[in-house]
């Protein structure tokens, strides 16, 4: 089960506002950091096909549902000792409605917090739920940040919405704005061999996920697939992650409380085990990369 990040936007009416940032990115103001004074009238405000009320699904269950807050424990303990480092600076790219930058405030880890996203409402969304954040209307090809401004920069399930074209431009942009000694945390849709549906929509495996890494200069540290046993058991009935439509959003529902129950336990054991610096889960519709910067 996976969420699709308002970044899906990169497809569509998301790749024609794209352009307006590709024009800005010669700009010195832009390079340094400062966002540029433009008009916002052609940025897309939402994903095309997906309900009006779109983000408040997403923000309504990003707290609460067992998938998230599974996801988010196997998180922490892919990064580990990372998290307990002093005075960080975080960048969610792809934040949607900051259902990450709110946990991260609240965790009082990171000195300073900024999140981007190319859906204007969804930055509006975020806006009121994380005023403490620096928040940026922004796709991942474009970061109107400065270069080594963040020591950690996460993305959820963003990498497979952006069109074939842009990945590795998209990726150098996350490599730019990482200070040296910092990581990259990326969260994907998984598969045993690469999948791809669509020019915008794709199923990393674990070696595909790691080359694309590496040709954006980024060495992965670690790579693993998570929710084993439930993607094993969706595998044994046909299912496995799927290119989003206007019938299927991919926001999850609630589920009845045994299911709940049972999905939150397994998803708490996996995290259990990634604690120990190596360790991997061998299967999953879901992959974890955690790299940092390469030479050069």
């Amino acid at each position: 089960m996976a969420s699709i990040s308002s970044n899906y936007l990169e497809t569509g009416a998301g790749r024609a506002a794209g352009r307006v940032w590709s024009n800005l990115a010669g700009r010195p103001a832009f390079r340094r950091g400062r966002l540029p004074t433009i008009s916002l009238m052609h940025a897309p405000t939402i994903a095309p096909g997906v309900p009006s009320d779109y983000y408040e699904r997403i923000a309504d269950v990003d707290a609460r549902h067992w998938w998230y807050r599974g996801m988010l424990a196997i998180e922490c303990a892919v990064l580990g000792e990372r998290l307990s480092r002093p005075a960080q600076r975080l960048l969610d790219v792809g934040c949607g409605t900051g259902g990450f930058l709110r946990w991260a405030v609240e965790s009082g880890r990171f000195a300073s917090i900024a999140g981007a996203d190319l859906g204007s409402d969804a930055i509006d969304f975020a806006r009121r739920r994380v005023p403490e954040a620096d928040l940026r209307v922004a796709p991942m090809r474009e970061l109107p940040f400065a270069d080594a401004s963040f020591d950690l920069v996460v993305s959820h399930d963003v990498l497979q919405h952006v069109p074939e074209p842009e990945v590795d431009e998209s990726l150098r942009e996350l490599r730019r704005v990482l200070a040296p000694g910092g990581a990259v945390l990326l969260r994907t849709n998984g598969s045993r061999r690469l999948r791809v549906e669509r020019d915008d929509w794709r199923a990393y495996s674990r070696d595909a996920l790691a080359e694309t890494l590496e040709r954006a200069g980024l060495v992965c540290e670690r790579v693993t697939y998570a929710n084993l046993v439930l993607s094993l058991l969706a595998a044994a009935r046909g299912r496995s992650p799927r290119a989003p439509s206007e019938s299927s959003s991919g926001v999850p529902t609630a589920d009845g409380r045994l299911k709940s129950a049972v999905g939150a336990r397994l998803l708490a054991a996996e995290a259990r085990w990634l604690s120990r610096a190596g360790r991997t889960v061998p299967f999953g519709h879901n992959l974890l990369a955690l790299a940092v910067p390469g030479p050069g």
